[in-house]
C-alpha cells in the first residue's frame, strides 16, 4: 500500500514495526496457539483475555496498516484480512476485536493532523467505533457539544483509550450535518448489556455518553469521509486515504467470518478423520457423502476469501482512487457481503453434519457455528442490501445513499 508522506506528519512515538507481510504471518502464528487456549473460557466470560491483547499489541500486529510516519509498518489491507483469518481460525471473537482495532488505526488518520497526533502519539492507544450514536450534537465554541449520546456494538471497548462516533449536528439553521468525532474513553460510560447468541467475547457492549464536548480538530464530516477530501488526507498520499471510506473500513472485519469457517472445517475433518482412522472400508463408505461436503464448503470458502484478497491487494495497488473504477467499486461491498454469506453456508453445512452432541455448549463446532452466524448479522455482510446496491451500479441506475441513520 502507497503511503508516501505528502507533509510532515512525523511523532515521536514508535510502535512495534513488522516489515514485511511474511513476517505479519510469521508473527500472527506464533501467537495462535495463546490465543486458541484463551478462547476456551472466553465465550463464557464474554471478554477476551486481556493477555491475549497485550501480545498482539507488543508483537505490532495493531500497527499494520497505520502509516510509517506514525509509528505503524505501513502494510496493506491485504495483509490486514490474511492475519484476521489467521486468528479466525482460532478464535472468532479475537479476529474481530484485532481487526476493529487495527483498522482503526488506518481510520484515524482521516482526521485532522491534531487529532492524528493526539491520538497516535502514544504507542499503547486502541481505538473503538460507534458509528450511530445516539443523543444530540450541536455547535459550541470551537467544536461540538453532545448530550444524551448513547449507542450499541463497541466492539474492544475493554481495551480501548479512544472511540470514534458518528452522529449529526444540528446546525443554527436547523439543518443536520453527519460527522464523524473522536472521543477519550474517560467522556464515556461503558454499559454491560452484551448478552448475545453469538462472537460473546467480543465484549461489544454499547456505550453512553452523557455530555461531553469535542474539539472542531476531533471532528470529520461525512461528506469528506466518502468524497475522500479528509483533512486528514493531504498529510497520506496513498490512494486508500482518498477513497470513500464505506468502501475500505469492513476489509478490517471481513477476514474474522472467513477464517473462523476454515478454522470450523479444519477441526470437523480432524475429527471425522480421527473417528474414521482405524474403521473398515466400509464404515468410510458410508461416510462418503461427508467427505464431499467437506471438498465443497472447503472450497467455498477459499473461493471467498480469495475474491475478499483479491479486493483488498486492487486497493493496495491504487496509485490513484481513479485507479479503480465505478463498478470496480460497487463490487467491494457485494464480494464482502458474498463472501460472508458463504462461509454462513459453510459454517451450516458442517453444523448439520456434526451430529447431536454438536447442540451441547462445551462443543467448539457449536461456538463457531453460533459466532459465525453472528458475524454475518454486521450491515456491512446484508447480502440482500449488497446485491441490489450492485445491480443499481451494473445497470447504470442512482446508487444509493450511504447514511448514518439517527439512533434515538
Amino acid at each position: 500500500m502507497d503511503m508516501t508522506v505528502a507533509s510532515d506528519l512525523s511523532i515521536a512515538s514508535k510502535w512495534p514495526t513488522i516489515g514485511s507481510p511474511e513476517e505479519a504471518i510469521a508473527k500472527v502464528r506464533a501467537l495462535l496457539p495463546e490465543i486458541g487456549q484463551a478462547d476456551t473460557g472466553a465465550d463464557s466470560n464474554r471478554r477476551l483475555d486481556a493477555g491475549v491483547v497485550d501480545r498482539m499489541r507488543a508483537s505490532g500486529l495493531f500497527g499494520l496498516v497505520m502509516p510509517r510516519n506514525l509509528g505503524g509498518s505501513e502494510l496493506g489491507f491485504a495483509d490486514l484480512v490474511r492475519v484476521a483469518a489467521e486468528i479466525g481460525s482460532v478464535s472468532g471473537s479475537a479476529a474481530w476485536i484485532f481487526g476493529v482495532l487495527a483498522g482503526h488505526s488506518w481510520l484515524i488518520n482521516l482526521f485532522p493532523e491534531q487529532a492524528q497526533r493526539e491520538v497516535m502519539g502514544d504507542p499503547t492507544t486502541l481505538i473503538g467505533t460507534v458509528f450511530r450514536l445516539g443523543g444530540d450534537v450541536v455547535e459550541e465554541g470551537d467544536g461540538y457539544r453532545l448530550t444524551g449520546g448513547n449507542g450499541k456494538f463497541c466492539s474492544g471497548i475493554d481495551y480501548a483509550t479512544w472511540v470514534i462516533i458518528g452522529n449529526a449536528v444540528k446546525k443554527a439553521d436547523g439543518s443536520m450535518e453527519p460527522r464523524f468525532f473522536v472521543v477519550p474513553k474517560t467522556d464515556i460510560v461503558v454499559i454491560d448489556d452484551w448478552q448475545t447468541m453469538g462472537m460473546r467475547a467480543t465484549g461489544s457492549r454499547s456505550i453512553r455518553i452523557d455530555s461531553a464536548f469535542i474539539p472542531a480538530h476531533r471532528s470529520c464530516s461525512l461528506a469528506d469521509m466518502l468524497a475522500g477530501s479528509t483533512p486528514g488526507a493531504k498529510h497520506h498520499s496513498g490512494a486508500v486515504y482518498r477513497m470513500p471510506f464505506s468502501n475500505i473500513a469492513p476489509f478490517s472485519i471481513v477476514g474474522a467470518p472467513l477464517g473462523m469457517a476454515k478454522g470450523m472445517v479444519t477441526r470437523f475433518a480432524k475429527e471425522l478423520g480421527a473417528k474414521l482412522s482405524g474403521g473398515s472400508p466400509l464404515e468410510v463408505a458410508e461416510q462418503s457423502a461427508t467427505l464431499a461436503r467437506i471438498a465443497e464448503v472447503d472450497a467455498q470458502i477459499d473461493a471467498a476469501l480469495a475474491l475478499v484478497i483479491s479486493d483488498a491487494e486492487m486497493i493496495d495497488r491504487a496509485i490513484e482512487p481513479d485507479d479503480i473504477s465505478f463498478l470496480q467499486s460497487a463490487r467491494i461491498p457485494r464480494n464482502w457481503a458474498w463472501a460472508v454469506q458463504q462461509a454462513r453456508h459453510a459454517a451450516n453445512r458442517i453444523f448439520e453434519a456434526s451430529g447431536g452432541t454438536a447442540i451441547y455448549d462445551d462443543q467448539k463446532i457449536q461456538q463457531l457455528f453460533r459466532d459465525i452466524n453472528a458475524a454475518a448479522q454486521h450491515f456491512a455482510f446484508t447480502w440482500d442490501r449488497a446485491m441490489t446496491a450492485y445491480g443499481r451500479a451494473a445497470t447504470g441506475l442512482k446508487p444509493g445513499e450511504f447514511a448514518i441513520p439517527k439512533r434515538n
